[in-house]
């Protein structure tokens, strides 16, 4: 029994050997909530057929009654009067609080000789000789007394429903940031409406793509014509809270105007609120509720219901984030197996199976085909999806759309396009063009046209690597490698932004500091095509790019990350010659890209530098000159009154990280700490300069991992200068 209920019992217990009656608590249906109090009959009658008996005639008593507001009196026999009150909570069933028996006293010796007949159907009746007679006078005191147990039960029972609820939530809560659960909306708003109990009704307005809001989940009054209402955006309580993104709480509305479209589907809102949902950083519906008798609804309630809508925020944000992390792995897999099998294909009809079966397999639409076009007299065909005659026809359209487009002295490279047929399928058409000439045309059917944006850019990428191959196969002739270079550098643009940005800014590094190294020319190219795709793996490239000269350098810098990962060696010595024996000889374009990418990923810092003990001392050194050459110093430079540096010799002052905005809120002992930690000092040495314990060193360090979001030391440290501490 809960905390609460345990307390009701008490309170019953004392009532009944105070009173002499028998005192029990039951719900609508007559089943106990406590056990009876009292001098009732032996346990072996309020247990088995007895106890359903008794059950059976309470839920009688009640319901010939109906909603009572107050006690009542019911003979259950010739001068047994038995007791009732309604224990009222809000938003729960009530309940029902039982005293008795009072026997009259003109009507015992009568009620004694009846008592044979009533006793199976209610065995209180054989505390005759225990309970008090009652006069009329006595048995108002017993209700009034009644009334006023049923009052304090109503308050403990309060609080153990609001006990109840808060559990509820917090489960709620807590199944809704669950990584796993595969609930529907639907759902959702079932399990939400057990918890917000406040609410008599609930729904969710999807948006749709026509810009309108539409009523498809809902749980409560009217349940059979809310769903399908739909709201423009601005009209209504939905409509308002979808264009201002901003959630909303409504009190007393049942006069309000804005419920009109509520009221025509029979739903009569008292109070209502409306909190938007967002997909990232997009509006995916608004969740709405309210009350038909509460004309407000509690601040407790408004909480919960925007930590939910917050939450449920969260969970679809994720699973969009993880469905597009599936996706692009997904496009990225078939990518690089396309584009590996493209490579290696003998015959242009190869090429062209290879086209349409990928295309098939990842958009799954209809029809798929490569329209070729060796010469100015002929056109090849592969499809799957389209018969004979619809091939043909769809292949004349093809033709003259696409014919004069293109060809030799073209101005600009054909782009993509959609055609839209009245009656068949919308089809992404990418040109095949290469060298200025338009080779032919690849053809996906979509399911929908909205795919086009989704397609456009993966299929052009692909489209290009398969018009270098075919222009290869038909020996237009040799197909210059920069060209792969520059087709695998802008299809990691498609997949990952950051890296793209980082390959160009590497390029325009490595071609003037390699000068300064005075490679020759060739050298210093292959070197600037490396940087544009040394995020790739070396066996992937391998089979794209073929060439020695390019691949060297990737295969140097992705061995040389290897061996940071495995850790730095143990002596000193080893970690500041390049040449130790433990450490193995890279080619001088490797060890470039090491530096740049080092260079690039904590944000310019030079000190970074030092992590790169597998590149040679000599090297860095050279690049930190280069870089000092081409900074540019601008600013005022006061001539008198700043203090002296100390040149004392001493320990440097500890590390200013207070200008880092952009990192999530430290403490001032968590900012105390992580400056110590930029200092390259160790748990120890930081417990002893701040005079703390170093298992409070670890627990700071705890924080500060949890709140930046990272796992370890090296993580948080180069957080701290993106973030721009070493400005």
């Amino acid at each position: 029994m809960e905390p609460q209920l345990n307390l009701v019992q008490s309170l019953h217990d004392l009532y009944a050997s105070e009173s002499g009656l028998t005192v029990m608590l039951t719900n609508d249906r007559g089943e106990r909530i406590t056990r009876p109090s009292g001098a009732i009959a032996p346990p072996s009658r309020v247990d088995g057929p007895a106890a359903r008996g008794l059950e059976a005639r309470l839920r009688a008593i009640v319901q010939s009654f109906g909603p009572v507001q107050g006690g009542i009196v019911h003979d259950v026999a010739a001068g047994i009067r038995l007791l009732m009150a309604p224990v009222a909570v809000p938003k729960q069933p009530t309940s029902f609080l039982w005293a008795g028996c009072l026997v009259d006293e003109r009507a015992v010796v009568h009620a004694q000789g009846s008592a044979g007949n009533d006793d199976a159907d209610f065995p209180w009746l054989d505390v005759w000789d225990g309970v008090r007679t009652s006069e009329a006078g006595c048995t108002e005191k017993a209700l009034a007394q009644l009334n006023r147990l049923a009052a304090v039960t109503a308050g403990l029972m309060k609080a153990e429903y609001a006990e109840q609820s808060s559990f509820r939530r917090i489960e709620l809560l807590r199944r809704l940031l669950a990584p796993t659960g595969n609930e529907t909306i639907q759902e959702w708003v079932d399990a939400l409406t057990q918890a917000a109990d406040e609410a008599d009704f609930l729904g969710y307005a999807v948006r749709t793509e026509g810009q309108l809001f539409a009523v498809r989940d809902y749980v409560g009054p009217a349940a059979e014509s809310v769903p399908g209402l739909s709201f423009s955006l601005g009209e209504g309580f939905i409509g308002q809270v979808g264009t201002a993104r901003k959630a909303a709480f409504w009190d007393h509305v049942s006069q309000d105007p804005r419920t009109f479209a509520f009221v025509q589907r029979g739903l009569n809102p008292t109070s209502l609120f409306c909190v938007p949902v967002m997909r990232e950083n997009d509006l995916d519906g608004v969740l709405f509720g309210g009350s038909v008798t509460e004309p407000a609804l509690s601040r407790c309630m408004q909480s919960f219901v925007q930590a939910f809508a917050a939450g449920w925020s969260s969970r679809i944000t994720l699973e969009a984030v993880r469905d597009d992390r599936n996706t692009n792995f997904t496009r990225l897999s078939t990518f690089v197996e396309t584009c590996s099998a493209i490579n290696h294909a003998q015959d242009v009809k190869r090429l062209s199976y290879i086209l349409v079966d990928m295309s098939l397999n990842l958009v799954e639409g209809p029809f798929s085909c490569v329209v070729l076009k060796p010469s100015d007299q002929k056109v090849q065909l592969v499809s799957r999806g389209l018969g004979r005659q619809q091939a043909e026809r769809y292949v004349k359209g093809v033709a003259a759309r696409w014919s004069g487009r293109g060809g030799a002295g073209g101005a600009n490279e054909p782009e993509p396009g959609l055609h839209e047929e009245l009656g068949a399928a919308p089809a992404l058409e990418c040109p095949l063009y290469y060298q200025n000439e338009l080779l032919g045309v690849w053809c996906i059917a979509l399911k929908e046209a909205g795919q086009y944006g989704l397609y456009r850019d993966y299929m052009s990428i692909v489209a290009q690597a398969a018009s270098s191959v075919l222009y290869r196969l038909w020996d237009k002739g040799r197909v210059d490698r920069g060209d792969a270079v520059q087709l695998l550098n802008r299809a990691l643009g498609y997949w990952d932004s950051y890296a793209h940005e980082m390959t160009h800014e590497a390029q325009q590094l490595a071609v003037p500091f390699a000068r300064t190294l005075k490679l020759g020319e060739a050298e210093i190219k292959h070197l600037g095509e490396a940087c544009l795709v040394y995020p790739y793996s070396p066996s992937f490239l391998s089979d794209i790019l073929r060439s020695p000269e390019q691949m060297e350098p990737i295969a140097h810098f992705h061995a040389i990350t290897r061996l940071l990962e495995e850790g730095k060696p143990a002596s000193a010595s080893s970690a500041s010659s390049a040449s130790s024996s433990s450490v193995p000889a890279f080619g001088v374009g490797g060890q470039v890209i090491a530096i740049l990418y080092f260079y690039l990923q904590f944000n310019r810092d030079l000190q970074a530098l030092d992590q790169l003990w597998p590149v040679s001392p000599e090297l860095r050194a050279a690049f930190r000159a280069f870089c000092d050459s081409r900074e540019v110093v601008e600013g005022e430079i006061s001539l008198g009154g700043e203090e002296e540096a100390d040149s004392s010799g001493g320990e440097p002052p500890a590390t200013n990280i207070a200008k880092l905005n952009d990192l999530p809120p430290l403490s001032s002992r968590e900012r105390e700490v992580l400056g110590h930690v930029l200092q390259g000092k160790s748990n120890r040495e930081i417990a002893e300069k701040l005079v703390i314990s170093e298992h409070t060193v670890k627990n700071h360090m705890t924080n500060i991992f949890q709140k930046l979001g990272v796992t370890d030391r090296a993580q948080a440290i180069a957080l701290a200068y993106k973030s721009g501490w070493n400005r």
